[in-house]
Order: structure tokens, then sequence, then C-alpha cells
């Protein structure tokens, strides 16, 4: 069954970089000779690219809720390194990335064709940088793609938000759309205990991968710490009523903070 496994995941990463491969060799070449333009380029990531990677990797997708128009500052807790190709597959925005993965083969030279915003977490310079592109994403009408946790974990919950994207919707009066995400086995959160490649090799080893999505109401506020506590308590509750379903009343690792608990024993109540 190892072995199986190994070998399952192992066409299937051949098939992700060849295919991915092809993808942004089409993009380039559309980009630059054809002169389309960075927004035919994200349609292109999100309607080909994205989901020929899913179908690949048989992630089973499961979503309620609804993706309102106009520009968001769509906000998603953060699971697995494979996060961003799941919700850039049900959504249309700039994504926000650390700026590690720039030097990640495919998603590096694929960056300018098809939308992605980098960033430097330890720059105060490129921090203000990104604020600033977030801002003109928003204003030309997008949406922007951020994980505020900054990093990926197997928590019962969200951990803490960093709130500097939600100073630019409080600020231009853009709205946000909380975005709850959970993988049905918690196996599949990359909590850094093994580097990415074991981790790729456990995980997409597995025939199935079962995700579900829920999208909540947009929010609005001039205070940026309001949209954050408002945003991370929806997705909070979000997580405890999927967990709940999955793994029954006990899911939880850790004692929950008593706020998350009063709801949880609502959702039971319910």
């Amino acid at each position: 069954m190892i072995i199986i496994r190994y070998i399952r995941a192992g066409i299937r990463l051949l098939l992700l970089f060849s295919v991915s491969l092809v993808d942004l060799a089409i993009v380039l070449f559309c980009v630059s000779i054809l002169k389309k333009d960075v927004v035919w380029g994200m349609r292109y990531r999100k309607e080909v690219w994205a989901k020929q990677m899913m179908w690949i990797g048989g992630i089973k997708l499961r979503t309620s809720g609804k993706i309102p128009k106009g520009p968001h500052l769509v906000v998603v807790n953060h699971r697995s390194s494979i996060d961003p190709l799941i919700n850039l597959a049900d959504i249309l925005c700039y994504p926000i990335a650390k700026i590690e993965f720039k030097s990640w083969p495919i998603i590096g030279p694929g960056s300018n064709s098809t939308g992605i915003v980098f960033v430097d977490r330890s720059s105060k310079k490129s921090r203000h940088m990104t604020r600033l592109a977030i801002a003109d994403a928003l204003k030309s009408g997008m949406n922007v793609l951020i994980y505020p946790e900054g990093g990926t974990h197997d928590g019962d919950l969200t951990r803490l938000f960093k709130k500097g994207s939600f100073e630019v919707a409080a600020e231009y009066d853009y709205p946000v759309l909380p975005v709850a995400m959970e993988y049905k086995d918690r196996a599949d959160n990359w909590d850094h205990s093994e580097n990415f490649v074991a981790h790729f090799f456990k995980r997409f080893g597995k025939a199935r991968t079962h995700i579900e999505i829920r999208y909540g109401q947009p929010l609005k506020s001039g205070n940026s710490w309001t949209l954050m506590r408002q945003t991370q308590s929806w997705i909070n509750d979000q997580i405890i009523d999927m967990r709940q379903s999955w793994d029954g009343p006990n899911w939880y690792k850790n004692p929950l903070p008593q706020k998350q608990t009063d709801s949880m024993n609502e959702v039971r109540i319910n």
C-alpha cells in the first residue's frame, strides 16, 4: 500500500510539473506575443491551470456560500501548501505570496503574467509596497487573496492574524470576504514537522483529498481591528462546525478558548 502511494505521488508530481510547464509556455506566449493582459492570465490560471492541477491531484472540493461581485479582500485560513491552488481554482484574484515562492519553478516565471504580489515579511519597505499593491489591485476592481496567519499549521483554530491588509480594506472602504477552508483529513495540514517533499508524497499519494470551503457575508468597517476580529471569529466558528461534522464533538486537540467553546455549544444545541 505504501509503495502504491509513493508511485501515485510520483506520477502526479511528474504530471503536475509537465502540465504546468505547458501552461506556462502558453501564458508567456499569449502575454508577450499576442499581448494578452494580466487579467487574461489570471483567468487562464483559474479556469485551466488550477482546475487541471486539482484533477491531477485527486482533489475533491465542496463549497457553500456565494462569491460576491466586485473587489474584495478575500481572507482565508492557512492549512496546507496547496491552499492557493484550491482558492485560485475557485475565485478570480490576485494572491499575496511570500517572496520565497518567487524562486520556485513554475510559480516564479508565471507570477508576472498571471498576477501575484510577493511580500518580504522581514522588510518594512516591502510590507509597505505590498499594501500599496493591494490597494491598487482593489482599486482596479479585482479581488485580493490573503492568508493573514502568514504560514500553514495544524492548530485547532486560526493563529494570530496580521492586520496590515485589514488596514488597507478599512482605509479605502473595501469589503472583506471571510473564507473558511478545512481538509477533512487533518493529516493533510502541513505543520512543518516534515519538509515539503515528504509532505507532498504523503498527501498526494492518497487517491482523494477532500476539502470544504465556506464563503461568508462581506464585512465592512473603518476600523481594521474590528474587521480582523470579525473575520477571524467567523472563520473559527466555521472550522468548529466542519470539524464537528467530520470528527464528532471532541475533535479538538487542545481546550478551545471560551468564546469558541460557547459557539461550539450553540452548534450542538441547534
